[in-house]
């Protein structure tokens, strides 16, 4: 449960901040010191008030700081409350590609990104993939196939195939992160994909998968990192 102090160290420290960046701060470290869990319930937002010493006010804007980081979930109505979230990997995707854009990230650092987050997922891949799971990369290349002549619908199911890859390599951290990345990358992908450099980007990847299928990491990783190092020097030769 969480240590319901915040007044006393906030008093502490000189009053410096607010009391509802205090509940914040305390809530958030507790959180990742393990010391709360999804799903731990932490009561409704008067007793919290209540317990923490604060008046309603500085304590509703704690819950609305908390709830717009995803930290916790606030259900209204009978049975409700307030809970440590359960955890959202696509949220945090979005999250990363929403701050990517605000920092001004260019295309060219998201592809350096790209490269080195996909180079082990890669490797993961190869280490970890069962025979459904190569099945599965090979399904999605053979249906990429079929939409050579469609920059847009090409590059959806490219984008699929990157996402099994990094469901099968087994790293949530990688897994977002890429899911982040991808989001903005995937805007400008197919623009300017002709059906004959579709056909070259599905030969390269048919070897990646091979390299996955035998179990080869290094291979597989060595020829994800070529494919997309060439990518890179075409959005070069673009600008």
């Amino acid at each position: 449960m969480v240590d319901l102090t915040v007044r006393g160290q906030w008093r502490a420290a000189g009053g410096s901040g607010t009391l509802s960046a205090a509940i914040v701060a305390q809530i958030s470290e507790q959180l990742f010191v393990g010391q709360l869990k999804p799903g731990d319930f932490l009561g409704s937002e008067a007793s919290l008030a209540h317990a923490f010493d604060v008046s309603r006010m500085a304590m509703r804007d704690a819950v609305r700081a908390l709830s717009a980081t995803g930290i916790i979930a606030v259900r209204r109505g009978s049975g409700g409350g307030i809970r440590i979230a359960a955890a959202d990997p696509d949220r945090f995707a979005d999250a990363l590609a929403i701050q990517l854009t605000l920092l001004g990230v260019s295309r060219s650092d998201l592809i350096e990104a790209q490269i080195a987050t996909e180079a082990m997922i890669t490797r993961l891949a190869a280490e970890r993939a069962a025979a459904a799971d190569v099945e599965r990369l090979r399904a999605l290349l053979a249906a990429a196939v079929d939409a050579v002549g469609d920059g847009g619908a090409f590059a959806r199911l490219l984008g699929e195939f990157h996402t099994e890859l990094a469901r099968i390599a087994g790293n949530i951290a990688l897994a977002v992160m890429l899911g982040g990345i991808l989001q903005l990358l995937e805007t400008g992908y197919g623009t300017d994909t002709t059906p004959s450099r579709a056909r070259g980007v599905l030969a390269k990847y048919r070897i990646v998968v091979d390299a996955i299928a035998a179990g080869d990491g290094e291979c597989a990783a060595s020829r994800m990192r070529e494919h997309l190092e060439s990518v890179r020097a075409h959005e070069k030769s673009r600008r």
